[in-house]
């Protein structure tokens, strides 16, 4: 199965191929929530005015996440923008779309026990292709001399500021590898670059909280 929006991308992102989440359960909350708004204005389903974000296509997804952040988006009265939208969709987000995964047969959720004692659960994908593909499509999209296409941008983004660079498994220096990716991610639409900063700003405030 393909893999096609930024939000699930990030999510098979996030664990190794034996299904281990890489990063803090609240970093890829966070990482799930601005991937959820980066595809809905990629999409053209929301956009940022005067600050705030506004749906402007309210028709249902199919999606349970996202058609459940579109009708948040469209009753909110208040002038929200992408930082506090990320902080508010990212409580719960992980399972979440977890199981929405696990319905549409993209993920496996299976639980072991480390120290022979404590349960855990891992979500291995279903496919290990779709992983491949994601890592060799970033990867390229690092080497290219070409801009990235708006969603390869946007993941770059995220996967800086979410720290998942390795699992490009790119034999790169850290810091040389993060800088390419910001350099990419900054073909990105602006108000996508201001949800990827939103992002940032969540995921650090959960690591000093």
């Amino acid at each position: 199965m393909r893999v096609g929006s930024t939000r699930d991308a990030v999510f098979l992102l996030a664990h190794d191929e034996d299904g281990r989440l890489l990063i803090s359960e609240p970093a890829i909350c966070a990482g799930l929530a601005g991937a959820t708004l980066i595809d809905l204005l990629l999409g053209r389903r929301v956009a940022v005015v005067g600050g705030r974000l506004d749906v402007i296509d309210s028709a249902v997804t199919g999606d349970p996440e996202t058609d459940a952040a579109l009708a948040a988006i469209a009753a909110d009265t208040e002038p929200t923008g992408p930082r506090a939208w990320v902080s508010w969709l990212a409580a719960g987000a992980y399972e979440r779309v977890a199981e929405t995964l696990e319905r549409a047969g993209v993920i496996r959720r299976t639980t072991v026990r480390r120290l022979g004692l404590l349960p855990a659960t891992r979500c291995v994908p279903a496919n290990l292709e779709d992983l491949v593909r994601l890592r060799s499509r970033l990867r390229y999209g690092v080497h290219s001399t070409q801009p990235p296409d708006p969603a390869t941008a946007a993941l770059c983004g995220l996967v800086r500021v979410l720290r998942l660079h390795s699992s490009l498994l790119l034999s790169m220096p850290s810091a040389e590898l993060l800088d390419a990716l910001a350099d990419k991610a900054m073909n990105a639409d602006p108000t996508v670059l201001q949800v990827i900063t939103a992002v940032d700003s969540v995921v650090t405030a959960a690591t000093y909280r």
